[in-house]
């Protein structure tokens, strides 16, 4: 028997479980399917960023100068909790904090860069509007236009690593993980798995994409990682210190250097059914991301390694989805991994009734 049953051994259900344990929450039980981060965590690209599923000018359109600024604000103290949890916890998955670097590729994006930074710069003090010279000193190249600098705006990290890490951690406080047991249905207050039956006070379900919940969209994304870099060309392209780079043209059309001088590149998303679901990466994003990377870098000979594309979920206001259906909660649709903790952060202070920042956002 336990008190909290969390379904999922991804970033959320991971961090959910960590927050529990760390508020002397006991009792707490996790079931993963697989192992630890063989889904959508283990399969995303490890960067952390303030700006998540939404750019700053789009959160206070969308939810409202309140709700929006909220937002903002929970995102920039997820990442700072997140760096704080690597350190104190000791957490070997190559993290570094990095600035981010948004730049606009056309004409028809350079109003919507100037717009977003407008918004942001009276916010963040920091931040800063580039072009030319020093766009170039930034990042070189010539085919962005304008770009937004953020400073350390982004966390990057193996995700896999940190998660499995965090999985370790949270059994030293007590918390039993369990590997390698699908959850099979509720029958009242219990868990039915291949394994046993378990017996819960309250089952929280953070399966992400794989969970039903009408609200929560699958999405499928590439990933593409280069084979290593000299650290010449590293510096030819400006990404000695190395960031996050975005192309505000397509959200999730970003790059960044990885600790062996390898790029990885993520490319695209599209909604997908289950039939349509794949993992190795698919022929027009990988053709889409050279196209682009040659005209970022005319110059840089890349020479593309491996692959591959996976799943996660994500609601349509981008906003993580928390619903409550008696002594089960769900837990889905962040989008981003910062996201994911946000959300888990939150349910946590829910369920020990505590109170919780984030209240007024996650109100319908």
């Amino acid at each position: 028997m336990c008190d909290y049953l969390v379904v999922g051994g991804g970033v959320t259900g991971v961090s959910l479980a960590y927050f529990l344990a760390k508020n002397s929450a006991k009792k707490v039980v996790l079931i993963e399917k697989e192992t630890i981060a063989s889904g959508a965590t283990g399969k995303a690209a490890g960067t952390l960023v303030v700006k998540a599923e939404l750019d700053m000018k789009e959160m206070l359109e969308k939810l409202g100068r309140k709700k929006g600024l909220l937002f903002w604000k929970a995102n920039h103290e997820v990442l700072s909790s997140l760096k704080e949890i690597i350190e104190r916890e000791k957490i070997d998955c190559d993290y570094e904090l990095q600035d981010t670097v948004y730049g606009s590729t056309s004409r028809d994006q350079d109003s919507f860069i100037l717009g977003e930074y407008a918004v942001e710069k009276k916010i963040e003090k920091s931040t800063q509007l580039i072009a030319g010279e020093k766009l170039r000193e930034i990042i070189n190249t010539t085919f962005f236009r304008h770009a937004i600098l953020s400073k350390n705006h982004g966390l990057s990290v193996d995700p896999l690593r940190f998660t499995q890490n965090l999985s370790a951690v949270i059994e030293k406080y007590g918390v039993k993980v369990f590997e390698h047991t699908p959850f099979l249905r509720v029958k009242g207050d219990k868990a039915i798995t291949p394994r046993g039956t378990i017996t819960f006070k309250k089952l929280i379900m953070a399966i992400d994409s794989e969970t039903r919940h009408g609200r929560v969209r699958k999405r499928n994304s590439t990933l593409i990682v280069t084979k290593p870099l000299t650290n010449k060309e590293v510096a030819l392209i400006g990404m000695n210190p190395k960031k996050i780079v975005w192309d505000a043209k397509n959200d999730y059309h970003y790059f960044k250097i990885m600790p062996d001088n390898r790029m990885l590149i993520g490319y695209g998303d599209r909604y997908v059914t289950k039939k349509h679901a794949q993992t190795s990466p698919r022929e027009i994003a990988v053709n889409r991301t050279k196209k682009f990377m040659k005209k970022l870098f005319p110059k840089l000979n890349l020479e593309f390694d491996y692959g591959w594309s996976g799943n996660y979920g994500v609601t349509k206001n981008r906003i993580p989805l928390l619903d409550i259906k008696g002594n089960i909660w769900f837990i889905a649709g962040a989008g981003s991994q910062v996201g994911c903790v946000m959300a888990a952060k939150h349910i946590v202070n829910k369920l020990l009734g505590k109170d919780s920042p984030l209240e007024d956002f996650f109100k319908e």
